[in-house]
């Protein structure tokens, strides 16, 4: 008798055991057929390049801003018409941060698709902004003023450049040939008018020595302006930061010899 219902039992339970275990069978087959009928109704979506424009307050384009993905590095700089283009950016909410020397950094949060630009504003930063027109004008004068040939490069031309460095840049744009040599401060030289000349090399009015190296290290819109002086004898360049400065103190570059 005793054997007979200890049997008993181990066959209830198993009887219980396939039927949860059926159970758990079929709710796994509808989730899969779920699963498959939304994803024929939903299909994976892809990556586009996602455009916009970077205006002002008053509408117009500002070339030169850097526009990336909030938390990263991944972005572009608007071109003349304040156009950038940012790729592989999946459809939904993203996040934008937006700068510009003299505005405002804009942090924008909205939802984006395929074919649908996006339209990005910047408060100007007032101070920094007059500043800037104040110490560009000077900056100007002093150009103006100097006996020898001045060729002048601003942010606009050195954010859309197509070039990979700065030294390519200036050779380029100026008209330049640069030559290897054994200089005093730099192995680069430029040849100027007929002869090889080691051009003196200034960053944020400050000479650096290896200049030449230095503006082959690094990318034009890197830089905010670019002048160059007899025919590349003289080179100076400004970074953002150096002009956001001059521009609070209202900075009065020094007079240039030549």
């Amino acid at each position: 008798m005793m054997a007979l219902s200890r049997w008993s039992i181990v066959s209830g339970e198993g009887s219980r055991l396939r039927a949860l275990t059926t159970i758990v069978l079929v709710i796994v087959a509808i989730a899969l057929m779920a699963s498959r009928s939304f994803a024929q109704e939903r299909p994976e979506s892809r990556s586009f390049d996602l455009v916009g424009h970077v205006l002002d307050e008053g509408g117009r384009p500002l070339a030169g801003a850097f526009v990336a993905l909030a938390g990263s590095d991944w972005g572009s700089l608007t071109n003349e018409d304040g156009r950038f283009l940012i790729p592989d950016v999946f459809e939904g909410t993203v996040e934008l941060r937006a700068e510009q020397l003299g505005y405002e950094t804009l942090e924008w949060r909205g939802y984006v698709q395929v074919q649908e630009p996006v339209e990005l504003r910047l408060s100007a930063r007032a101070i920094v902004l007059e500043g800037l027109n104040v110490v560009t004008d000077r900056f100007r004068a002093r150009r103006n003023g100097t006996a020898t040939s001045v060729r002048w490069f601003d942010r606009t031309a050195l954010a859309t450049s197509v070039q990979n460095t700065a030294l390519d840049f200036v050779t380029t744009r100026a008209g330049l040939t640069r030559y290897s040599c054994n200089g005093r401060y730099s192995t680069s030289c430029l040849m100027v008018r007929g002869r090889l000349a080691e051009p003196i090399v200034y960053v944020d009015e400050v000479p650096v020595i290896g200049g030449m190296e230095y503006l082959e290290a690094i990318q034009p819109h890197e830089l905010y302006m670019i002048e160059v002086y007899g025919a590349g004898r003289h080179i100076r360049a400004y970074t953002p930061q150096f002009m956001e400065r001059a521009a609070k103190q209202r900075l009065h570059p020094i007079a240039l010899l030549f």
